[in-house]
């Protein structure tokens, strides 16, 4: 689908641009780099829970997890086309306008999320995208 990209962070603290390494005093991530943020958020999924389940036609969404593991189903709304990945610790996705994405806990999960539209509640499409 390519208007859902998924990324490992690369791990190296020499990289340039987003990245991500761990040390002895803990992980640093650098999720971000060179991008407009209008919205910033974090949020927890529960084990058994589901989050999203809508799409937006103004914002773009990036989602970075931080641990755990989600099973996210894509659908894009102009052609139908689904899509299901399985992500977890240092997946960034970025998912465009008009896809339809849920995340389902697979275990307790951890995720940034953040857009460079601001958030408008008035831009969240529910669906019905539960297995």
């Amino acid at each position: 689908m390519d208007k859902v990209y998924i990324e490992k962070l690369p791990e190296g603290k020499d990289i340039d641009g987003a990245k991500r390494w761990s040390e002895d005093k803990g992980e640093f991530v650098q999720i971000s780099h060179r991008e407009d943020i209008g919205h910033l958020a974090f949020f927890e999924l529960k084990k058994g829970h589901v989050r999203g389940n809508h799409y937006h036609e103004k914002k773009e969404e990036v989602f970075y997890i931080i641990s755990g593991k989600v099973r996210a189903i894509f659908f894009d709304i102009d052609n139908s086309e689904k899509e299901e990945q399985i992500l977890t610790r240092g997946d960034k996705i970025k998912v465009a306008t008009r896809i339809g994405h849920i995340f389902l806990g697979i275990e307790d999960t951890l995720v940034v999320e953040y857009s460079p539209q601001y958030y408008d509640k008035e831009d969240a499409f529910r669906m019905d995208l539960e297995d």
